[in-house]
Formats: C-alpha cells, sequence, structure tokens
C-alpha cells in the first residue's frame, strides 16, 4: 500500500507532462499557420476561404497555358511564375514576343504563306528587313560529309517592306525547307531594351528591341540543312496589344549541310549495343523521374542525375568495356565489350553492383601491375579497388567531404605512380527535402557570384611501395592545395600549360571564381603548387562544370574550354537597370557572366586570353561537360559539348 500514493504521483506528472506536450505541439502548429494567413490572405484555409486545408482546391488560371495546376506556398504555379507580380516589366514583355515568335514558327511548319489576318497581327504596316537568308553567304569549311558557310548579315542588299515584304523574307527560308521531314524551329530570347526609340522621340512604347538566336532544321531528300542566326528586332507596342514586328536585323548567320549521301553523321547505338541486358529496359530507360519517387535521398545534387561513367578495358581483351555509377538505392553497373559490339552487364559477377550514391568513376592502374583498377567516388569517401583479372576487390576507403563530384588520376609529383585528386561541391549535407528543394547556391549560405565555403577537395598521393600497393596520403595541405580550395568545386583537369614538364591543374568551380594551380615542381624540385588563376586570366568567373585541355589553334600551348550555363533568362534579366541597382559595376558584370555561357581561354606567352565569344563557343546551352575530339580526322581539335537539364514538352526557358 506504501507505493499506491508515488504511483498515483507518477500518473498525474505523467498526464501534466502529455498536456504540456499538446499545447507546444498546438503552438508550433497553429502559430505558424497564423502567420500563413496573414502573408498570404485568400489562400486555402484563410477567412477569405474557408475550405478545409485537407481537400483539394481547384485553381482555374486566367489564361490556359497547359501548364498542370500546383500549389506552392498556397499558389499556383502561374501565379508564382507571373513576372507581372514581381514587378519584371521586361520578362512580361518577353512573354508576349515570344508567343509571337511561336506563332511566327508554326508558319515554317505549316508551310503555308503569312495570311491577311496573320500578318495584322505579328507585323506593323511600315516593317522593314533585310534578307534573312543572306546572299553573300562564304563557304568557310567543307569536307565532303558537311559544308558550313556564313555570313556577318550586314552586306545584304536585298530589302523588305510592308506585310507583303515580311512575306517574301520569310519565303526565302520556307523555300529551302518546304517539304522536309523533322522539322525543327526555335527562337530563343536572351536580350531586351525596352522603349529603345524614346531617345530618338519616338513615342511612349515604341522600338522596344529584343536579340533572340533563330535556328531552324530539317532534313531534305537529298540533305539535312541547318540554319542559325541572331535577330535583332524591334517591336511596336500600343496598349494592350500584342507587340508586333516593325524591323529585323540579322547577324552571325550560319547555314550547315550534309554532302548528299552522308545525312546521317552519328547513328544511336545504344539499344543495340546494351539491349539484351535486363536492366537496361528495367533500370536505365526508365529515366531519373521514376527513380526521383523512390530516391530516400534528398540532397540537392542526388535529385540532378548527376552520376558520371568511366571507360577502360578491365578483363585485357583489348576491347574497352564501360563502368556506369548509379544514384543511390541504384546497383553500379559493368559492362563487358564483347567481339560483335555488343556488351554484357557483369556488375555481379565483378562485385560492383553496389547501392551506394556514387558521383564519378577511374578506369587506371594503380599498383603498376598492367591491368585497369576501379576508384569510384561515393558520398564522403572514395573506394579504392584492385583488380584480380575477373572481379574488383576493395582495398582501401579513402575520406573525403559529403559531396564527392569528379575524380582526376595524375602523377603530380614524378615519381612514376598515378596520384587521386577529389573535387567537392557541398561540404556537409543534411538530407532535407526543404533545403534541396532550394536555391543550390543560396540554400548554401554562400555567395553566389563569389562562393568559398563548399566542400574540401583532396589530393591523395600515391605512396605504392613493393609489396605494399594502395597506400594512399592525404597530401592536399603539404602541397599547397589547401588555397582558394571550397569553391564547389565540380570538375578538374591536369595539363602541363607552362610546358616546364610537370602537371598543373585547373579546377572548374561552381558559383564563382576557377583554380589554376601551377605545379612548382620543375622550378623549385618539389612538387608545391601556387593559384594563378587571377593573374594570368584564367579565373572565368561562373557556373564552371566542366574542364578541358586541348591545343585548338596548334601554336604549342594547351588551352583550355569551361563549360558553364548559358542562360537567356539570366541574360534578360541581368541587362535591366533594375536589376541589382544598389550593387557595385563589378559585381553586377560577374552576375552578368553567369549567363554568357561556356568558356575558350586560348593560352598565350605569359597568360590567357578569353576567345569565347570570337570563336563562337558561348552558347551551349545547360552545359555539363565538354571534350575536345577530332570529329572529322583533319587534324584540328573540335568541340563536343554535353548539355540538358529538363526535357519536358512544356520546357519553359531552360
Amino acid at each position: 500500500m506504501q507505493g499506491k500514493p508515488a504511483e498515483s504521483g507518477g500518473v498525474l506528472i505523467w498526464i501534466l507532462l502529455m498536456v504540456v506536450i499538446a499545447i507546444l505541439v498546438a503552438i508550433a502548429v497553429i502559430l505558424p499557420r497564423m502567420k500563413e494567413e496573414e502573408d498570404f490572405p485568400g489562400v486555402i484555409g484563410s477567412k477569405e476561404n474557408s475550405t478545409p486545408r485537407t481537400q483539394e482546391v481547384e485553381w482555374t488560371p486566367p489564361v490556359d497555358d497547359g501548364r498542370p495546376t500546383r500549389l506552392f506556398m498556397g499558389k499556383s504555379w502561374a501565379e508564382v511564375d507571373d513576372p507581372e507580380s514581381d514587378g519584371w516589366d521586361s520578362e512580361a514583355f518577353h512573354d508576349q514576343v515570344t508567343a509571337q515568335l511561336k506563332s511566327l514558327s508554326k508558319l515554317f511548319h505549316s508551310g503555308e504563306p503569312l495570311s491577311e489576318s496573320e500578318g495584322e497581327k505579328l507585323v506593323v504596316d511600315g516593317f522593314s528587313c533585310g534578307a534573312l537568308v543572306p546572299g553573300n553567304l562564304e563557304v568557310v569549311f567543307s569536307d565532303g560529309t558537311v559544308a558550313v558557310a556564313r555570313s556577318d548579315g550586314g552586306s545584304s542588299s536585298a530589302s523588305f517592306a510592308g506585310r507583303d515584304g515580311f512575306s517574301g523574307a520569310l519565303e526565302e527560308i520556307a523555300r529551302i525547307f518546304r517539304g522536309a521531314t523533322d522539322l525543327r524551329v526555335k527562337f530563343k530570347v536572351f536580350d531586351i531594351r525596352e522603349n529603345a526609340g524614346e531617345d530618338a522621340g519616338e513615342k511612349e512604347g515604341q522600338g522596344s528591341i529584343t536579340k533572340q538566336y533563330f535556328s531552324i532544321s530539317g532534313r531534305s531528300k537529298k540533305s539535312y540543312i541547318e540554319q542559325k542566326s541572331t535577330w535583332e528586332t524591334r517591336w511596336s507596342v500600343s496598349g494592350d496589344l500584342a507587340p508586333k514586328l516593325a524591323s529585323i536585323e540579322i547577324s552571325d548567320f550560319e547555314q550547315v549541310t550534309t554532302v548528299e549521301g552522308n545525312e546521317t553523321l552519328f547513328t544511336d547505338c545504344t539499344t543495340s549495343v546494351l539491349g539484351k541486358n535486363a536492366d537496361f529496359e528495367e533500370q536505365f530507360l526508365r529515366g531519373m523521374s521514376e527513380w526521383f519517387e523512390r530516391a530516400q535521398d534528398a540532397r540537392y545534387f542526388a535529385l540532378l542525375g548527376a552520376a558520371g561513367l568511366s571507360v577502360g578495358d578491365v578483363n585485357g581483351d583489348g576491347m574497352d568495356d564501360v563502368f556506369s555509377c548509379q544514384e543511390g538505392g541504384l546497383p553500379n553497373r559493368l559492362f563487358l565489350q564483347n567481339p560483335d559490339g555488343t556488351a554484357t552487364d557483369v556488375s555481379k559477377e565483378w562485385g560492383v553492383d553496389w547501392l551506394e550514391a556514387s558521383r564519378s568513376a577511374l578506369l587506371v592502374d594503380l599498383d603498376q601491375d598492367g591491368d585497369q583498377d576501379l576508384t569510384v567516388a561515393l558520398l564522403g569517401n572514395v573506394v579504392v579497388c584492385e583488380n584480380l583479372g575477373d572481379r574488383f576487390s576493395v582495398k582501401t576507403v579513402l575520406p573525403t567531404d559529403d559531396d564527392t563530384m569528379t575524380l582526376t588520376a595524375v602523377d603530380f609529383d614524378n615519381d612514376a605512380d598515378l596520384d587521386l585528386y577529389v573535387c567537392v561541391d557541398y561540404g556537409k549535407m543534411q538530407v532535407d527535402s526543404a533545403r534541396a528543394a532550394s536555391l543550390a547556391g543560396g540554400g548554401s549560405g554562400g555567395v553566389y557570384h563569389d562562393a568559398n565555403n563548399g566542400g574540401r577537395n583532396c589530393l591523395y598521393r600515391n605512396d605504392l611501395e613493393k609489396g605494399e600497393p594502395f597506400r594512399f596520403t592525404d597530401a592536399t595541405d603539404e602541397v599547397g592545395l589547401d588555397k582558394n580550395n571550397r569553391r564547389y568545386s565540380l570538375a578538374a583537369s591536369w595539363e602541363d600549360f607552362d610546358n616546364d614538364g610537370d602537371q598543373d591543374l585547373y579546377v572548374g568551380n561552381d558559383f564563382g571564381r576557377n583554380n589554376l594551380y601551377q605545379n612548382l615542381l620543375a622550378e623549385t624540385g618539389r612538387a608545391t603548387f601556387q593559384d594563378m588563376a587571377a593573374t594570368t586570366g584564367a579565373e572565368d568567373s561562373a557556373s564552371g562544370m566542366g574542364v578541358s585541355w586541348a591545343d585548338f589553334d596548334r601554336d604549342g600551348r594547351m588551352d583550355v574550354h569551361v563549360s558553364n550555363m548559358f542562360s537567356s533568362a539570366g541574360g534578360r534579366i541581368t541587362g535591366q537597370k533594375k536589376f541589382k541597382p544598389d550593387a557595385s559595376e563589378e559585381v553586377r558584370n560577374r552576375l552578368r557572366r553567369f549567363a554568357r555561357g561556356n568558356t575558350l581561354l586560348s593560352n598565350q606567352e605569359g597568360g590567357f586570353s578569353d576567345v569565347s565569344e570570337t570563336a563562337g563557343v558561348t552558347m551551349g546551352r545547360w552545359a555539363w561537360g565538354s571534350n575536345f575530339v577530332d570529329l572529322n580526322n583533319d587534324g584540328w581539335k573540335d568541340i563536343v559539348v554535353g548539355n540538358g537539364y529538363i526535357t519536358a514538352e512544356d520546357t519553359g526557358d531552360l
């Protein structure tokens, strides 16, 4: 009986504790909800809209733009993505112009001439333009497979006036592509100057100018034809009516034509090579959009499908094989090449069908026994495996910061064995879907245009000794690669840019400046590095995602190409006066630089020169990586750029 009161008291305390917890939970739920109703009056659950929050609420947009109705912070996507509500008149004008250009694109697809009613909607009475297909095309390249003809567009004597003239100008293009199959037409507006004619005394709203890339391609009976040019268009705006074309000037015109009989330059052989493997259809053809619904890893880059691959001869039969990294929860895959050109999945037999999230891999000989060993970057470490001839065996695991990205192998100290350099983007990443959904740069707390708070890259020196292979030492700080070493690195590449006999390192970084580490081994006798990017003109502050070297101009010095993101929306917005009005011009220029695209740096005596725009390489779209390849065996290096982000019927502005 003595224990009864104590037991009753314990029950009372427990009840009181539960009541307190319930009150705290209620406060945590109700207060944010009240705050949300205060910030977003009229949304679900507010006084103006008493529909219970658990019910599906339909919202009908004022204009059916074909986008699915989804709610974000209590608003439909159409409301969130409304530039007028944000005060960006230039973007609202862009939407109007884009609608007009899309209607123009349809004319090429239909093959029909411009009707009178269509002309009234598109073109003003006083319209004027020169030839949209210049008559002074100069063939600048021809190799028996393709011919490239170019014009600056400015020396054409042809002129077209009025709506009939506009129809005649369009007919020049339509005539070339009439009857073509696989016809593709695209306009991409990258610059807007509103009311550009006001200084010339024109009425308000008249003379707004846009610049856009125009491309059209198709397959005729004899060849494949592609035209690309830049259009500078002047628009007339009157009241609430859609803007109308007042004039067109073209520049940078290029026409590429395949020689008859060579209509197909490349053939997709993926299915014929991999199609007999069950995982080709069950895993690779399903796409990341399906796996995202099942993935448990909500980290930012885990949602981008950024896994890499490596090519090498793992079984010593003289044919290259492929190791494919995969996201967390999906097995990595190793495909051995067969003599008939097909490939067989041997991931399980070779012991590499791991389920850990893998980012990149290398097939290189690390122990100098003549075969290809395997190194794979996982999240937070690097796994090093020995090649045993018929399988791989894990020998060591090297620790890194969480968000590993790319691997490179090099003999940086000229001791005849390969060392490993690991790029890391973020540092410690939290598995937090809310953070993962935020903008990458801002969500990390970094300075978007000059971030230096990312993960730590590391150089692992291969301390190979007889009888003791696969021993690696973190030499990052020792050799000086700890300077500027937290810059959200996505890619790196080694090359002897100064021709002194040792390997230097270029690192491409997201959110700001790149690194060019010069190896001082030849000068001092000891492999140490100094970041020379700023002093040599090689910084290229942008969104570096790929790095490749080649002597593209054949002057004996290695040049570098950096893959960045091209953004037409970024180009339009950063060019507006209202963009970052309180920022310094240096900061504005750095942010504007992010939208320009890819960079080609020519290695000159004493430094690098940015020749990107004169070489015509900037517009590589959302470029992830690149490589220099001599595609036509003419002795000159061409550039192949891998790009893409979202593929859908409604791609918006990506």
